[in-house]
């Protein structure tokens, strides 16, 4: 098991801190506290790696679930649905917005990029 939450880790930092890390494992009790810690960590350090990633996780996950809210809510059966009260009206807005920040940020990126490209 404790193999296991290493391989968890970036290959980078397993480099530079995996011997430590084995140690500091088979001396720490693996409590469900211990585990949900580790599986964090090793979680954010992959976030931090790829920050473009993450936030694309992150929109998908936010989209999900709002939708999944929504749906409950009875709002709508399904993704497609028209904004005819505004509650679905609210709801749609917080669904689409996430892509949309995301769409804004990479165009605003792409943007800045030929900007500085030179002609």
């Amino acid at each position: 098991m404790r193999r296991l939450f290493l391989a968890l880790y970036p290959r980078k930092w397993r480099a530079r801190h995996g011997d430590e890390f084995a140690a500091l494992l088979e001396d720490t009790p693996l409590t469900v506290a211990a585990v949900i810690d580790v599986l964090c960590h090793a979680i954010g350090l992959h976030l931090k790696a790829r920050p473009r990633r993450a936030q694309i996780a992150g929109v998908a996950l936010a989209t999900a679930a709002v939708e999944i809210m929504a749906s409950r809510a009875g709002l709508t059966d399904n993704i497609l649905w028209a904004p005819t009260t505004p509650l679905r009206t609210l709801a749609l807005t917080a669904v689409l917005t996430p892509t949309a920040l995301v769409a804004a940020s990479a165009a605003r990126r792409r943007i800045r990029r030929h900007e500085h490209e030179p002609v």
